[in-house]
């Protein structure tokens, strides 16, 4: 029994001292310290590396980089320890002094816009350098050329040293920044020349292998440019610490130079290749001091360079091209090959809209409007077999056209020809007279049918040629939203997925900012059950952390990925109440109302009232707004999505039957709107506690054509303002004084109940109608 006792009891101590160990690790003051020993630790290697006979500005550089973004005291510790610990001479620790003096202008400067300059820290730097080194130039004629060049040289490299500590110590801005890998490479080039004079067995020095693993390292894993190069880098500083020659330069370069050419064939020949072009320009220095250290160190470095697992070289390549910024540039590509086929598509449709405009201007201009062929095929029908068909046709043939002429006019006036029509000279000697004027009436209705048809068709092709119209507008403006780059936030990524694994276990995370500038992240792992629990407190706790107002984790399913996704909260919110009742002997209403939000922050009104009543009407009414509304989710404007939505709705109801609408569109975000109305009642609005009526002249849908629509009137809303939208039914804009009274003294009712006592205040009032009422207030968060 207790064996059975300890054997459960372990996984509970080992599942609560993996929780205690998350619960550390994930404590902000222990990240705070481990930055702070990692601060103190750099500074004090730095320190110790020195330069052109014993002035030592990587210190002091990085010092005054790590002042600059509010490290002083770790900073300077470091530079105290480096010095007194593991410098050597008086010119390294006067270098204290130059931190000092750097630490006492950043603390003057603090809160000064000047201190974030890029200029700032480096200048601070190099001045307090040479304002505590130049006591160490020769004095009189003892100073020469050289001495001041070399003190120029040193405060520039201070300067230079500085400068790329700051870039380094700075977030990348984007995957493709060239600035982020350049930097860092200085810096552990810096890093391993102050390290450089430790040797093992006073041969080996463990800085210099470290240095060509990493030059081979960068030739194997981009090629001879990279690596050629890191090579250069990193020999310019190790031939930087020696104090003359160029023979690490040469050798470190062209060794990456010539193996990177190798290495597809195999880590084995790459290997070999990097030995023997090593050792092949090692040979320009067989006079030098260091020729023998240097063969050792380079088959060292191309023997740990072999000895290491593909796992490493794997881990090294994924950490250079970690996968998230893969899928970003994966991502870019997807979507400026989608902006080139929308907008393909685009031009595509405008085509075939200005083709089916053509062929309908081409049917009207050969259209049969020729009335000749009315007695054209009413004298085949029955003159042909006349026994005076030669006569009339032949002989007085001019006389006949005359007859036919003097008949087009009443005729095609009174729709029909009669008898009386035919002048007396032709009546009194056709001998077929009534057989005649019945074809000639046959083949007269046979011609309206035609051009009734053909008015149809062309009206038909027009109005499909407007739809394609609409949908070019539609597939142009999303191949332009997009083509827009979104922007990776890395920093956040990091602080997020600190903050979400206290939660749950949480994969990947993902935080971008779109082209609107707004932050989007989302979470993909196991946890994600556990972080959509906590809801609203989960998202407070982030948005208090990142500075930014966070919406509900919600929960996206994409094929076989789920994950949760978290938008930018918007300043503003619409609080929207609804009011509806039908006609009192209908069992539908005609009315169609809705509200909804946009995952782009825009919130939408939409009220549509189909002709008359019953299920007809409301089936119009809903089909406009269902409509209308995929449209307006997918980020379409109110305008081009009618465009592409009315003609199909005119051809759905031939012309016999049309509906109102009433749009308004919000930018959650700026409290920017739209209103647009085809026929529909006046809207009531209430800005700055002024009231205003907004009405529109533009005609209903499908009635009015597709550039007849109107034009959306700009608003701009803020705090407690009021919109209210209403059918004809409740008011047509006359005689409203009810309404105005209503709405003054029940203002501050919330939107529900204004909207409810609306529809039940406008029983009896007007014409009996479907009664819809939408209230929207707008509320700063």
């Amino acid at each position: 029994m207790d064996k059975q006792k300890t054997r459960r009891a372990a996984p509970r101590l080992l599942g609560r001292a993996a929780a205690w160990a998350a619960r550390l690790w994930n404590e902000e003051h222990l990240h705070t310290l481990v930055r702070g020993v990692q601060r103190f630790i750099i500074c004090a290697v730095l320190a110790r590396g020195t330069v052109f006979g014993g002035y030592a500005p990587f210190g002091l550089a990085m010092a005054a980089a790590l002042m600059a973004r509010g490290a002083g005291l770790s900073a300077l510790g470091g530079m105290i320890c480096g010095v007194m610990l593991l410098g050597e001479g008086l010119k390294s620790g006067v270098y204290v002094a130059a931190a000092l003096l750097v630490l006492c202008v950043m603390s003057v400067c603090a809160g000064l816009r000047v201190v974030t300059a890029r200029w700032f820290a480096p200048t601070v730097a190099t001045l307090a350098g040479a304002a505590c080194t130049f006591v160490f130039l020769p004095v009189g004629p003892a100073l020469g050329a050289a001495d001041v060049l070399t003190f120029a040289a040193v405060q520039g490299l201070t300067f230079g040293a500085c400068r790329v500590y700051g870039a380094a110590l700075a977030p990348p801005r984007d995957e493709n920044d060239w600035r982020r890998p350049a930097t860092l490479l200085v810096l552990t080039a810096t890093v391993l020349l102050s390290l450089s004079d430790l040797s093992l067995f006073g041969l080996l020095a463990p800085a210099r292998i470290v240095s060509l693993v990493l030059v081979l390292a960068a030739a194997y894993l981009g090629g001879s440019t990279a690596g050629a190069a890191a090579g250069v880098a990193f020999g310019a500083a190790m031939d930087l610490c020696v104090g003359y020659g160029a023979l690490f330069t040469c050798c470190y370069g062209l060794c990456a130079l010539v193996s990177g050419l190798f290495r597809d064939n195999g880590r084995g020949w790459f290997a070999v290749c990097a030995l023997l072009s090593g050792l092949c320009a090692a040979m320009l220095g067989v006079d030098h001091a260091l020729f023998v250290p240097l063969i050792l160190e380079l088959i060292c470095a191309v023997a740990a360079f072999a000895a290491l697992p593909p796992m490493v070289w794997d881990a090294v390549r994924h950490s250079l091209l970690p996968d998230t910024l893969m899928g970003e540039s994966a991502r870019r590509n997807v979507r400026r090959t989608a902006g080139k086929c929308a907008t393909e598509a685009a031009q595509a449709f405008y085509e075939l809209y200005l083709a089916m405009l053509n062929g309908v201007s081409e049917g009207r201009a050969a259209g049969d409007h020729n009335v000749r062929v009315v007695f054209d095929r009413a004298s085949d029908r029955v003159c042909k077999h006349c026994v005076l068909c030669a006569q009339c046709w032949q002989r007085d043939y001019v006389t006949t056209l005359a007859a036919f002429n003097d008949v087009t006019q009443p005729m095609l006036k009174r729709g029909r020809a009669e008898l009386t029509d035919f002048p007396y000279h032709f009546a009194s000697r056709c001998v077929h007279l009534p057989e005649l004027m019945r074809a000639i009436n046959s083949a007269l209705f046979a011609l309206r049918e035609r051009q009734s048809l053909r008015r149809q068709q062309e009206e038909n092709q027009s109005l499909l040629a407007r739809q394609y119209a609409g949908i070019t507008d539609i597939l142009r403006q999303l191949g332009a939203e997009v083509t827009q780059d979104v922007t990776a936030q890395p920093m956040m990524e990091r602080q997020v997925r600190r903050y979400a694994s206290a939660f749950g276990w949480i994969d990947n995370v993902c935080a971008v900012r779109d082209a609107q500038g707004r932050l989007v992240i989302e979470l993909y792992g196991e946890g994600i059950d556990d972080v959509l629990q906590q809801g609203e407190g989960f998202s407070a706790g982030l948005s208090a952390l990142l500075g930014v107002g966070l919406t509900r984790p919600k929960k996206v399913e994409e094929g076989d990925t789920v994950h949760l996704e978290m938008r930018e909260r918007a300043p503003f919110r619409a609080v929207v109440g609804i009011g509806r009742q039908q006609k009192e002997d209908s069992t539908v209403s005609g009315d169609t109302g809705c509200y909804f939000l946009t995952d782009a922050g825009v919130a939408c009104l939409l009220l549509a009232d189909g002709m008359g009543t019953g299920a007809a009407a409301s089936q119009d009414s809903r089909l406009l707004v269902t409509s209308l509304e995929r449209f307006l989710r997918a980020g379409i404007t109110i305008v081009d999505a009618l465009r592409a939505v009315s003609p199909a709705l005119r051809l759905r109801s031939d012309g016999t039957r049309f509906t109102t609408l009433d749009a308004l569109t919000l930018d959650l975000f700026t409290g920017k709107a739209e209103s647009l109305k085809c026929g529909a009642a006046p809207s009531y609005l209430r800005i700055g506690g002024q009231w205003t009526i907004l009405s529109g002249k533009a005609l209903p849908i499908g009635l009015a054509e597709e550039d007849q629509l109107g034009e959306p009137v700009p608003l701009r809303f803020g705090h407690g303002d009021l919109f209210v939208m209403l059918s004809d039914g409740i008011s047509d804009g006359m005689e409203d004084g009810w309404v105005r009274e209503l709405l003054l003294a029940h203002a501050g009712d919330s939107p529900k109940d204004l909207a409810a006592r609306l529809v039940t205040e406008a029983k009896g009032r007007g014409h009996d109608d479907d009664r819809t009422a939408l209230v929207m207030r707008i509320e700063k968060l």
